[in-house]
């Protein structure tokens, strides 16, 4: 086994840099004095970037003299000197900058090792462990600065692929980015569910957030053969299970519920059953998960069965880390974003809403009745709110419709989106073709008696 570290690389980096001081800004990248294995060097690394900042000349003179004296008590102009003399080729120098990343990066995952030992001692459940190390592991740098920015141009000649692409796609009619909804009204305005973006579907209760979403898991797994994962905080798998059964064979939910399914809609059950059984499509009820547990389950998931889409029922279950529920609530909502992201996948998220839209006359929700924290409006790339009239109006002329309402979205239009909502059935769906709201009736006009006869002779 070699050893984490190299004098020589290191020597040949900090001499290649006082030599041809041009090259700091490029060799520097991606490096920190942490990176150094010896003390000695750290600080050397440390004087070189300091008086580079001042934006005096950088040699072995004005290094050594910023830094002075040098951890061990030598004097660093002296040491300085040496490095300098023995550098080999400043030619190399990039080859010894990768060496001390590498090597950095190894006795990082020595120092990993440690510390996963130090959280399996600890006194957390396992799954909270288990993120702990996830995340320790991806916060290790592994060194891809030089991605990081890059030419205008360049992009610009990889894009047109991608619009080459999309100019296919459309000549194919396939006008979606992402997965299906299974609403077509929807998938027109946000174009379907996009890689890399965090949806929130939000509603008061009773509204079919949670109708809506599994809508959408069921249309991916089912129809698209993509493979979902719902996690849901309040429901366990059986009522799970219930809900897609019904939405799938559009079976009555009570029927599923009460056990008389079998009889009455046999064929119907047999088909849903099927189909849900073949399907990609997981679920899982963890009750009191945090943020860590559902990002390492999300992850393992996706290294073991692939991941297309995640959806999580809902967010004010989900446990913080103790402290102000504000801030808890931006994490969760940070976290989901990031996790979107990372695995390139879109997120949903569902959410409760606050009280306040029942204290307006107009009832449908806005960005501001997010519950518990303005933080989830700043993640989110889309929001859809679930607004239905009959929940609040018995007498609504519009029974059976759900309103879709599309409060945040990025590089999308804002509007409102009408379905049929099939309670018994526990799904939304798309109107008929041509559908458009009943014209109110106009109030017949009656004239007051006291008008009536205001301008008659009186007896």
């Amino acid at each position: 086994m070699r050893d984490p570290y190299s004098i020589e690389a290191e020597h040949g980096l900090l001499g290649a840099m006082m030599i041809r001081p041009e090259l700091i800004d490029t060799l520097s990248d991606d490096l920190s004095p942490e990176s150094f294995y010896f003390a000695e060097n750290a600080e050397v690394f440390r004087g070189i970037m300091a008086v580079r900042a001042t934006g005096k000349a950088v040699d072995f003179l004005t290094v050594g003299e910023q830094i002075g004296n040098l951890p061990n008590g030598d004097r660093a102009l002296a040491y300085c000197a040496e490095i300098v003399d023995n550098t080999p080729s400043v030619a190399s120098a990039k080859t010894y900058a990768g060496i001390v990343r590498e090597r950095a990066i190894e006795r990082a995952l020595y120092s990993l090792g440690e510390q996963a030992m130090d959280i399996a001692q600890g006194t957390e459940d396992v799954q909270a462990k288990i993120a702990a190390v996830q995340a320790a592991a991806m916060s290790i740098d592994c060194g891809a600065g030089d991605d990081d920015i890059v030419k205008a141009g360049d992009v610009v000649i990889d894009q047109l692929d991608v619009w080459q692409e999309r100019h296919d796609r459309h000549a194919r009619g396939e006008t979606l980015i992402g997965i299906s909804t299974g609403l077509k009204e929807l998938d027109d305005k946000i174009g379907g569910l996009q890689p890399d973006h965090l949806y929130i579907v939000a509603g008061r209760p009773g509204m079919g957030k949670t109708t809506l979403a599994m809508g959408f898991i069921g249309e991916a797994s089912i129809r698209q053969n993509k493979s979902s994962l719902a996690i849901s905080l309040e429901m366990n798998k059986g009522q799970l299970i219930d809900r897609l059964v019904a939405s799938e064979g559009r079976i009555p939910l009570t029927l599923v519920k009460n056990g008389t399914a079998c009889q009455d809609h046999g064929t119907e059950l047999a088909v849903a059953t099927k189909a849900i059984q073949f399907a990609p499509l997981y679920i899982a009820d963890k009750a009191g998960s945090s943020i860590g547990r559902i990002r390492s389950m999300a992850r393992r998931h996706k290294m073991r069965y692939g991941l297309d889409l995640l959806m999580i029922d809902y967010l004010q279950l989900v446990e913080g880390d103790g402290g102000n529920r504000t801030e808890e609530v931006s994490s969760i909502s940070r976290g989901c974003k990031l996790l979107a992201k990372e695995l390139g996948i879109p997120v949903v998220l569902l959410s409760q809403l606050s009280r306040k839209c029942e204290e307006r006359p107009n009832k449908r929700p806005v960005a501001s009745d997010l519950r518990e924290s303005g933080a989830i409006e700043q993640d989110a790339d889309v929001i859809l709110f679930v607004y239905r009239d009959e929940v609040y109006h018995e007498n609504t002329e519009a029974k059976g419709i759900a309103e879709i309402i599309i409060g945040k979205g990025r590089d999308i239009e804002m509007g409102t989106v009408r379905t049929a909502f099939l309670g018994q059935y526990n799904r939304f769906e798309n109107l008929a073709a041509g559908w458009a709201p009943a014209p109110k009736a106009q109030q017949e006009k009656v004239t007051p008696l006291s008008r009536r006869y205001a301008n008659k002779d009186r007896f």
